[in-house]
C-alpha cells in the first residue's frame, strides 16, 4: 500500500483524538441507554420510565446536567477533525483522496441504515454523520475564523428554532390547560377542539404521547421480526424530516466547529496549558450552572413539555460549553502526561469508535429487545446504569486486548477494505 491508498495507523495516529473520541464514545452511552432500555419518550421526560422521584429522579437530572448533549457535540466535533486528518495524509494525491474519501463517507451511511434498521436503534448517529460528511467537503479549506463564524450562524439558527418550539409548545399546552379545566359537559366550540387535534400532534411529533409510548413499549418487547417491522417507519422518519429539520443543522454546525478547532491545534494537545485551562474554566463555568438551571425548572414545572431537552431555547449554549469544557480537560491531561494507564486504554476504545458504537446497539438490542432479554422497560432509570458500567468494563477490557494483535477493530478493517476496495492487514506481524 502507497501514502496513496493506506489508511493512518499505528504511530501515525494522534492519541489525544483517540483518547477524546474514547471519553465521548463512553460518554454517549449514558444518555443512550435511555431509549434503548425504554420507549424512546423516556429520553425526553422521565414520568415515562417513573424517574420523576428520589434516587431515579438524581440520576435523571445528573445525566442531564453534565452528559445530555455534550458528548454527541464532542463526537460530531471529532467527525469534523477525522475528515481534515483524511484529507491532509502527507504525499496523498488530492483527486484520488477526493473520491475515496466520499466513497468512506458513503459506506458510512449504509452503516448508520444498518444500524438503524438491522440493530434496531432509533437514535442512530451514523447516518446523520455520514449524509452531512457529503457537505463538509467543500469545506476543507475554509479558514478556521470563518468555520466558526458558520457554525455560530448555524447555532444562532438553531436556537431560534428551539426557541420557537418553546414558545409554540408553551403556548398550545396553556391553550389545553384552560381546555381541560372547563366545567364537565361543557361543549367545545371548533376552534377548541382544533387546539385538543394539534395537542395530540404534538405528543406524536415529541413521541410521547401514551397511545405511542404503550405501542413502542410493545414492539420493543415483541420478537426481531415484529420489532423490524415497527420501527422501519419511525426510523424512516427520523432520518427524512428529522434529519433535514434538525439533525443535518446540528450535526454540521459540531463538525464546522471541530474542524476549526484542528485547524487551530486545539485537539492534538500542542497548545498552552494556559489555552486548555480556559477552555475547561470558561466551557465549565457556564455549562454546569446553565444546565443545572434549565434542569431544575424543568423538574420545578412538573416536567412540562414545553421544556425538554429540545425545546430549551439556551440547550445548544449548554451542551456546546460543556463541551469545550471536557475537550479542554482531556486535553490538560494529555498535555500534563498524567494518567497513561487511561489515556492508553480510552485511546484504544476510541480507535474502536465504530465497533464500539456499533456494539452498543447489538449488546443492548440483545439485553433489552423481546429477541433476546426481554428487559425493556424492566429496568428503574438507575439499574440501567449498571448496563452501562458492565458495557464499559467489557469494551475498556477487549479493545485494548484486541489491537494487541489486530490493526483494527473489525467494522474499521470493513470499513477501511470498502474505502480503499483492497482487504487491509488485519493481524499484526509478530517481529
Amino acid at each position: 500500500m502507497t501514502a496513496l491508498s493506506a489508511p493512518v495507523t499505528g504511530k501515525a495516529r494522534i492519541q489525544s483524538i483517540d483518547t477524546l473520541r474514547g471519553v465521548a464514545l463512553l460518554g454517549i452511552l449514558l444518555m443512550n441507554i435511555i431509549a434503548f432500555a425504554n420507549p424512546f419518550a423516556a429520553y425526553l421526560i422521565p414520568t415515562v420510565d417513573g424517574a420523576d422521584s428520589g434516587i431515579n429522579l438524581a440520576t435523571f437530572m445528573t445525566m442531564d446536567i453534565f452528559v445530555e448533549g455534550a458528548m454527541r457535540a464532542i463526537f460530531s466535533m471529532l467527525f469534523g477533525a477525522g475528515m481534515l486528518i483524511f484529507l491532509n495524509k502527507p504525499n496523498s494525491d488530492a483527486e484520488r483522496t477526493k473520491g475515496l474519501y466520499y466513497r468512506r463517507t458513503l459506506l458510512l451511511v449504509a452503516f448508520g441504515l444498518f444500524n438503524a434498521y438491522v440493530l434496531l436503534w432509533l437514535g442512530d448517529i451514523l447516518y446523520a454523520y455520514g449524509m452531512t460528511g457529503l457537505i463538509l467537503y467543500f469545506f476543507r479549506d475554509v479558514p478556521a475564523k470563518k468555520l466558526v463564524m458558520i457554525s455560530a450562524g448555524i447555532f444562532l439558527l438553531l436556537s431560534i428554532v428551539h426557541t420557537s418550539g418553546y414558545y409554540q409548545a408553551s403556548t398550545l399546552g396553556a391553550a389545553v390547560d384552560q381546555i381541560e379545566a372547563l366545567p364537565a359537559g361543557t361543549a367545545l366550540n371548533e376552534q377548541q377542539h382544533q387546539t385538543l387535534d394539534d395537542w395530540d400532534a404534538f405528543l406524536d411529533q415529541q413521541f410521547v404521547s401514551p397511545d405511542l409510548v404503550a405501542q413502542q413499549l410493545e414492539v420493543m418487547q415483541s420478537g426481531y421480526f415484529s420489532a423490524f417491522v415497527n420501527l422501519a417507519p419511525i426510523n424512516l422518519v427520523l432520518q427524512t424530516l428529522g434529519f433535514v429539520g434538525n439533525s443535518f443543522w446540528d450535526a454540521l454546525a459540531m463538525m464546522l466547529l471541530g474542524m476549526a478547532f484542528m485547524k487551530w491545534g486545539l485537539l492534538d494537545a500542542s497548545r498552552s496549558l494556559r489555552t486548555y485551562g480556559l477552555m475547561a474554566f470558561i466551557g465549565l463555568g457556564i455549562g454546569f450552572p446553565l444546565n443545572t438551571w434549565e434542569s431544575v425548572v424543568f423538574v420545578s414545572s412538573g416536567f412540562d413539555l414545553e421544556w425538554t431537552a429540545f425545546n430549551r431555547p439556551t440547550y445548544d449554549l449548554g451542551r456546546l460549553s460543556l463541551a469545550v469544557g471536557y475537550i479542554g480537560v482531556v486535553m490538560l491531561i494529555c498535555k500534563l502526561g498524567i494518567l497513561s494507564w487511561a489515556r492508553f486504554i480510552l485511546a484504544r476504545v476510541g480507535q474502536m469508535a465504530l465497533t464500539n458504537y456499533l456494539s452498543h446497539s447489538l449488546i443492548c438490542s440483545f439485553i433489552f429487545m423481546g429477541w433476546g432479554l426481554g428487559l425493556a422497560g424492566q429496568l428503574e432509570r438507575l439499574e440501567i446504569y449498571y448496563v452501562v458500567i458492565g458495557i464499559w468494563v467489557f469494551q475498556l477490557i477487549t479493545s485494548p486486548l484486541w489491537l494487541h494483535y489486530f490493526r483494527f477493530g473489525p467494522a474499521e478493517w470493513l470499513w477501511r477494505s470498502l474505502t480503499y476496495k483492497q482487504s487491509q492487514p488485519l493481524r499484526i506481524q509478530s517481529t
